[in-house]
Parts: structure tokens; sequence; C-alpha cells
């Protein structure tokens, strides 16, 4: 048998020799958990990241000045189009992207407003991702996380900044590129072939 602390030395253990006595495993393990969960989620987005990258058309072939012509009318041009945007997505895509992340960069209050609300998304749902957040003694569930975040970005890119403006523009601006492209680039053979149930 195992007998007490308190009885093989003759005295009751000191506070000190308490303290050093190891933990219950229990807050270990929930900051392991949650460190293979934010693990696991970057892994997601690298893998989706790569997937959807390797799907990307050369840009040689995106601008071959070769394959633009003119219409001949608004049947052909949106056909063009359907055809197009199924084939160079992803290219189109990162154009997008690169749009607004420049008129982003030519206006540095807006760039800093989306850094923050960036930095805001990623530590309630990424860093602090299922620990407990308490406002006003009130402790959030996740639900209400969300909530909260999505209203307060709503509220400062469209009311509180020219940040939801400036989107609007860029992507406009990209939309119409692309439809402008989409028109202009006549679709080959090629396009069939890696684009099922795109037809003519």
């Amino acid at each position: 048998f195992i007998r007490p602390i308190c009885f093989t030395t003759g005295k009751l253990p000191s506070l000190s020799s308490m303290a050093a006595l190891p933990s219950a495993p229990g807050a270990g393990a929930s900051q392991s958990l949650e460190a293979l969960a934010q693990s696991a989620w970057a892994s997601k987005i690298k893998d989706a990241s790569s997937s959807l990258l390797n799907e990307r058309k050369p840009w040689t072939e995106l601008l071959d000045k070769n394959s633009f012509a003119k219409p001949e009318s608004l049947t052909e041009a949106s056909s063009r189009v359907r055809k197009n945007l199924a084939y160079f997505k992803v290219n189109y895509g990162i154009g997008v992207v690169s749009i607004v992340t420049l008129c982003l960069v030519t206006s540095p209050v807006s760039l800093a407003v989306v850094f923050a609300l960036g930095a805001m998304w990623t530590y309630l749902f990424v860093v602090a991702a299922g620990q407990p957040l308490v406002v006003g003694g009130r402790q959030l569930s996740d639900r209400e996380k969300l909530m909260g975040a999505s209203g307060v970005t709503v509220l400062v890119v469209f009311f509180l900044s020219s940040v939801g403006s400036l989107l609007l523009y860029a992507l406009g601006l990209g939309a119409v590129a692309v439809g402008l492209h989409g028109a202009l680039r006549i679709p080959d053979d090629l396009f069939t072939d890696d684009a099922p149930g795109i037809t003519a």
C-alpha cells in the first residue's frame, strides 16, 4: 500500500511542495488541441491555394495578341465571355485581386483599415479560436462572435471609412477588364477540351 505523504515524513506537505506536483493535464491537452486545429486550418488553406493556382493558365496564352478580334454580334460576345470565364477563371481572379490590391495601396488609410479588420478576424477565429470571449461579463458564442465581427466590418467598411467605395470601384474596374477581355479573346478548341459542358 502507498502511505500518504504526511505519514511517511511525519509532517504535512508545504505549499511549495504541493505547487511542484504535476498539474492536471486538461489545460495542456486543450492547448494542444487548439494548436492542432490551427495547424490543420492553415494546412487546408495552403492545399486549397495550391490546388487553385495549379488551374492557372499561362499568361502568354491569356494575352496572345493573335487571338483577339472584335465580335460580330452581342450573342457572339456573350458566348466568348462564358467560355473565357470557364477557362481563364483563375487568371481573372488573380487579375481582379491585383486591381483591388493596387487600389488599396494607393490609399494608405484604406489599406490600414483593411489590415486592422483582417487582424481582428485573424485573432478571433485563428489565434483565439475556441477560447471564450467575454463582453460586459457575458461569454459570447461562436455565432455571436461571427455576427459581431461581421457587423463591425460592415459598419467600418461602408459607413466609417472610404474602403467600401474604393472596393466597389476596384471590383467594377476588374469586372470591366474581365468583360472586355472575355469578349475580345477568340475561344478555340482548347477551351472546349478543358472546360466540359461549355458549348459554342
